[in-house]
């Protein structure tokens, strides 16, 4: 890939990436910063956890975009794949932070 798009892409991971933290940031403050407990299911502790680290992740690709991109990626599959076993049911949204992940990823596998 020449030096432009490789630009452009990693360009277009932090603007989305900063989109999205910015977005995603209220709901999880909304909640109190909330700690797992037994009034919530399992599969909502569980994206409780997720959560912190998927915003961690969005941040940390303005510096290290490999790591961001794994630190998004990794936790939100697992997520994904027990809300498939537990509830039956993915959490679409959660697919969102995926983006600036993947373009991460592309970034980083593809600068010289």
């Amino acid at each position: 890939m020449n030096e432009n798009l490789l630009k452009k892409i990693k360009w277009s991971a932090r603007i989305s990436g900063s989109i999205i933290f910015i977005l995603f940031l209220p709901f999880y403050l909304g909640y109190g910063i909330p700690l797992p407990n037994s009034s919530m299911s399992f599969i909502e502790n569980i994206w409780f956890i997720i959560f912190p680290l998927v915003l961690i992740g969005l941040i940390i690709g303005w510096k290290k975009e490999k790591v961001a991109g794994f630190l998004i990626i990794i936790p939100t599959i697992l997520g994904s794949l027990l809300s498939l076993i537990f509830w039956r049911d993915p959490i679409i949204i959660m697919y969102i932070p995926l983006i600036p992940a993947i373009l991460y990823l592309i970034y980083v596998y593809n600068k010289k």
